[in-house]
């Protein structure tokens, strides 16, 4: 039986058998190591694929609210710009009334003065308003 595997496996030595053994053992070694490799580079491009994906969705979304934030912007300006005309609008009534106010006043305290002078009755204690 030795002499019949003997023919089978050829006229190598036991060393040389070994050593093909262990050749091929680390062949395995590296084609396995190769392959785990190439699995991590496939699984690092998958995950960079949904990345990308996901950054240009992102960038997407934020052209839509940077275009929204500017529409909002501009509404907002142009309130701001009938605000203020109304705002001076009111300035401008509020400062008529004033001076009607204060000619109103002074009309109302050159009467009275003149009534005094002209001998009307005046108020007890002859004080005017505004020392009151």
């Amino acid at each position: 039986m030795a002499e019949a595997e003997g023919r089978r496996l050829g006229k190598h030595s036991a060393a040389e058998l070994l050593g093909d053994w262990r050749a091929a053992e680390r062949d395995v070694a590296a084609a396995q190591a190769n392959a785990d490799s190439a699995s991590l580079a496939e699984r690092a491009a998958q995950v960079a694929r949904v990345a990308a994906q996901e950054t240009s969705d992102a960038a997407r979304l934020s052209q839509v609210a940077a275009e929204r934030a500017s529409e909002a912007a501009n509404r907002t300006a142009e309130a701001a710009m009938v605000s203020a005309t109304a705002a001076a609008g009111d300035r401008a009534d509020a400062d008529t009334a004033l001076d009607d106010a204060q000619r109103a006043e002074t009309e109302a305290g050159d009467r009275f003065r003149d009534a005094q002078r002209l001998g009307f009755p005046q108020p007890e204690g002859n004080v005017e308003p505004s020392q009151a």
